[in-house]
């Protein structure tokens, strides 16, 4: 693509430019919530002052003036807390978020290849002060970007230029011309505060008898207002009516079309350090090295060498053969370790998401994340922003109490959501937990029965565990009434969904009256995985390494039937055993003599298998649109004899689904 000073950019310039300002932003927003929590501090104002300077010279760098006059406005508007000029308030507070949402939303443009001056502009904070004081003008933009607009309604946008004075004067003209072609819902700045106005920017829903954004002739009588208006050089339709997405509309913070937009273009770009990059050139040339000898010593044999020098190829070739296997398996880890990222690529973007909820459900939350450097494949990272979003909404609309709730339990007003990570067994640990009431047992049981979830003697005989696990299931909720955060009865059992695609686990635990914690268990990577191999019959199986509990000699003394189920004694405990056969013929195997206990936190089972062949690494590689899923196995791999093994998914069994 050509930029606006004329010269050809290539993908790879505006890729690490999306990089770079999804970074970047992400510094912006960070600041400007610790100052929200903790008043102004002067590292982190520097922080942020620096990360808009340094953007706003990378978009003008790039040609992208448009998002560089954005990012001036921004640094100005910091420049101005920094100084003293203007005071740190919630609506100041408000103020730079929206100018971070708005970038966000003309990066997003940009990422797209459009045009970013399309998006809605933003005021600094010091020419944006006086109407975000006044009742009345925080009225109007509550109008202006409510999410459901009147039929026939548009959002028109103008500019009032520079050099033009008295702009506020400018800006109740354009209202007065647009009054002529529609009804005004709403405008912001609010007509009634223009007289203190500094701004030269302005938003106004306009009603009007058709969709103007698909009739020319509208599109012609705004070219007319715009000429007939001294100094405005700029007015356009930025969106139009519910039916149709609003092209310009405020950004949704870490998400909606925009920030995914954003995250997507700067996932494609991974960093990786120069001394990484100088290791993976020298086991390259290692690999060339033995390829050559390897070659050599093929020729020697080919020339039909004597028996002597056969032998001295032999030993060469072992020699050049367990070489090679370190050289791949320093080449192995070193790819890994550069996939791999810490996980507060992740979280940096949900402390902004908990706040914003927060306020919409008129609640107060404390929002705290710990083990930030535990890393984590890049791709399975990708796939956790939702489930995790999922999480953090139940967390705070159905967990968090509201203050008056709160208090009459004993409590504090603000109530305590902890996001953390860690590593365990090979598998990374993600925790969520909050302080809140807790899953009511009984209302879960109530509302399964009502649902059709479960029946009357299955209600009669679940755990509490067993009812608090009901909370998965497809379109279940227990809230009284929808809301705009949650209620629909979408969202934990597409987190279960999420999570088995990735190999993973999602389990709960609650306490009534004191809070619950989601436990997620995903594998570190889904390319490469330690698994211990098994055979039965003729088939070979690999079962994840991380998943396996114990291994069992089966006898006439540990195998036992009770309640129409085969289990297996060891112990003290009773674990349900089945046979891996019965995936495919339906019938045991007299050479099934062992079994491999397997599990996830508190679940677990056992498997029927005729030998074992011990531990390997092993490359996972899906079945393809061809096969599509195949129940209870999560794919293949090759093993080293060329024979296929395949990979069997644990949870098909520790979910119940298998056949008994």
């Amino acid at each position: 693509m050509t930029n606006d000073l004329g010269w050809s950019m290539t993908e790879d310039d505006r890729q690490l430019f999306l990089a770079e300002a999804d970074e970047l932003v992400q510094v912006l927003e960070s600041g400007a919530l610790a100052m929200e929590q903790g008043g102004i501090a002067d590292e982190t104002l520097q922080a942020m002052f620096r990360a808009a300077h340094t953007l706003k010279g990378n978009a003008g760098l790039i040609g992208e003036q448009g998002l560089a006059e954005h990012m001036h406005r921004l640094e100005a508007g910091l420049d101005e807390l920094r100084s003293g000029r203007v005071a740190l308030t919630p609506a100041m507070i408000q103020q730079v978020l929206s100018g971070i949402d708005t970038m966000r939303e003309l990066l997003a443009h940009f990422a797209r290849g459009e045009s970013p001056t399309s998006a809605a502009e933003w005021e600094s904070p010091a020419q944006g002060a006086a109407q975000a004081e006044s009742p009345e003008a925080v009225a109007a933009p509550a109008a202006l970007h409510a999410g459901a607009l009147p039929q026939g309604a548009v959002r028109v946008h103008l500019r009032v230029a520079e050099d033009c004075p008295m702009p506020a004067v400018r800006i109740f003209q354009a209202y007065q011309a647009l009054s002529h072609i529609g009804r005004i819902e709403g405008s912001d700045p609010a007509q009634e505060t223009l007289a203190q106005y500094q701004g030269r920017t302005a938003a106004v829903l306009l009603a009007v008898e058709r969709d103007a954004s698909q009739d020319k002739s509208q599109a012609s009588t705004l070219e007319e207002v715009a000429a007939s208006l001294e100094g405005v050089d700029e007015i356009n339709l930025v969106s139009v009516s519910e039916e149709r997405p609003a092209a310009a509309s405020p950004a949704q913070p870490n998400g909606g079309s925009g920030g995914d937009t954003l995250e997507t273009a700067a996932a494609q770009t991974v960093r990786v350090r120069v001394d990484v990059l100088d290791h993976l050139m020298n086991l390259v040339g290692e690999l060339v090295l033995d390829r050559t000898r390897v070659a050599d010593l093929i020729g020697h044999l080919e020339g039909q060498a004597k028996e002597q020098d056969q032998e001295e190829i032999r030993q060469e070739l072992s020699r050049t053969s367990v070489h090679l296997g370190r050289v791949t398996l320093d080449l192995q880890e070193t790819i890994m370790k550069a996939r791999m990222l810490p996980i507060e690529h992740l979280f940096r973007r949900f402390p902004r998401l908990v706040r914003d909820l927060g306020q919409k459900a008129g609640k107060k939350v404390q929002f705290e994340m710990s083990g930030l450097d535990t890393e984590l494949d890049r791709m399975v990272m990708d796939e956790l922003g939702d489930p995790l979003t999922h999480l953090l909404r139940n967390a705070v609309d159905h967990g968090v109490e509201r203050p008056e709730a709160r208090r009459a339990a004993g409590k504090p007003e603000t109530g305590k959501v902890l996001l953390r990570a860690g590593t365990e067994e090979g598998y990374v640990v993600i925790e969520l937990a909050d302080d809140g009431g807790g899953i009511d047992v009984d209302r879960v049981r109530q509302v399964a029965l009502q649902r059709g979830v479960i029946t009357p003697e299955q209600a009669e005989r679940l755990t509490e565990h067993e009812a608090e696990d009901l909370i998965f299931a497809p379109g279940f909720s227990t809230a009284a009434e929808v809301t705009e955060i949650s209620g629909r009865g979408v969202g934990l059992d597409a987190v279960r969904g999420s999570l088995e695609r990735l190999s993973g686990l999602v389990e709960v635990a609650s306490e009534r009256g004191v809070g619950t914690t989601f436990r997620l268990r995903i594998p570190l990577t889904l390319a490469i995985m330690r698994a211990l191999l098994v055979r039965t019959g003729e088939e070979t199986y690999a079962l994840p390494l991380g998943a396996v509990r114990q291994i069992v000699k089966l006898s006439d003394t540990n195998v036992q039937q009770a309640y129409g189920r085969t289990l297996l004694a060891d112990r003290g405990q009773l674990i349900p055993l089945h046979g891996l056969a019965m995936l495919y013929s339906g019938e045991d195997r007299p050479d099934e003599t062992f079994a491999v206990v397997v599990g996830s936190g508190r679940q677990q089972v056992a498997l029927r298998v005729g030998a074992l062949l011990g531990e390997q690494e092993i490359v996972l590689k899906s079945f393809g649109d061809f096969l599509g899923a195949v129940p209870g196995l999560t794919g293949a791999t090759i093993l080293g004899d060329g024979q296929l093994a395949l990979v069997t998914d644990v949870r098909f069994f520790l979910q119940g689904k298998e056949a008994s």
